[in-house]
């Protein structure tokens, strides 16, 4: 039914949980809460390199242009 907003979040969890899995085994039970964590953060990345995109690829610009 909600097709269109559940890959996204598996897709963020999967992230959180690759990450997670770094730092705690999968076995543990704390594993799903750090799990989410970790995917808020990655969520909370993702838009803010959304919002931002212009001004970092302006910035990248004017750097890579100043060493030439």
């Amino acid at each position: 039914m909600l097709d269109w907003l559940v890959w996204p979040a598996n897709l963020l969890l999967d992230a959180g949980g690759a990450v997670a899995s770094l730092f705690i085994s999968e076995d543990d039970p704390g594993f799903a809460v750090i799990q989410m964590m970790v995917a808020t953060l990655v969520l909370a990345a993702v838009v803010a390199v959304a919002v931002y995109w212009q001004t970092l690829v302006e910035y990248w610009q004017t750097r890579f242009k100043s060493r030439g």
